[in-house]
C-alpha cells in the first residue's frame, strides 16, 4: 500500500511539473512572440538573438520532480563557461576587432538597427547594418589613412 501511495504522490509531482513546464515554455514563446518582429535586418538579428538568449538563460525553469525523470536542455548555447552569450561581450569583442581608435554603438529605430563606429577624435564615422559590414568598412578606412 505505501508502494501505491508513493507512485502516486510522483505521478502527482509529474503532472505538476508536466504543468509548470507548459507554462513556462508558453511563456517563452509569447516572449519571443513579443521580441521578434518582421522585417529585421540581418544585422540586428544576430545582435537580437543574443540579446534573447541571455534574457531567456536569465528565466529559472521549473524543478524538475526528484526522480530525476525529467531533463533539460544541454545543448542551449553557452559562453564556455556555463554562461549564456552576452550583448556587452559581443559588442567589446567587435570594438577590439576595430581597434583602439575607434567607438561602437549600436542603435535602433522602429524596426531597423545599425552599427556605429566613429574614431576617438571624431575625424572618421560609418554606418553598417551588420558587423561584417562594419569591420570592412573600417578596415578600409584604415587602409586609406595608412596611404
Amino acid at each position: 500500500m505505501a508502494r501505491k501511495q508513493k507512485s502516486s504522490a510522483q505521478a502527482a509531482d509529474a503532472n505538476g511539473y508536466e504543468q509548470a513546464l507548459a507554462d513556462y515554455q508558453k511563456e517563452l514563446a509569447d516572449y519571443l512572440k513579443e521580441r521578434i518582429k518582421p522585417g529585421l535586418n540581418a544585422g540586428a538579428i544576430a545582435l537580437l538573438t543574443r540579446s534573447i538568449a541571455r534574457d531567456i538563460a536569465e528565466r529559472e525553469p521549473p524543478a524538475a520532480p526528484d526522480d530525476g525523470e525529467a531533463t533539460t536542455d544541454h545543448g542551449a548555447p553557452t559562453n564556455g563557461d556555463g554562461s549564456a552569450p552576452d550583448f556587452e561581450a559581443d559588442m567589446h569583442d567587435l570594438q577590439a576587432e576595430l581597434g583602439p581608435d575607434w567607438i561602437l554603438r549600436f542603435s535602433v529605430h522602429g524596426q531597423n538597427g545599425w552599427l556605429t563606429a566613429e574614431k576617438h577624435d571624431a575625424s572618421q564615422h560609418v554606418e553598417a547594418p551588420d558587423a561584417e559590414g562594419l569591420v570592412k568598412m573600417v578596415n578600409a578606412v584604415n587602409e586609406n589613412a595608412a596611404r
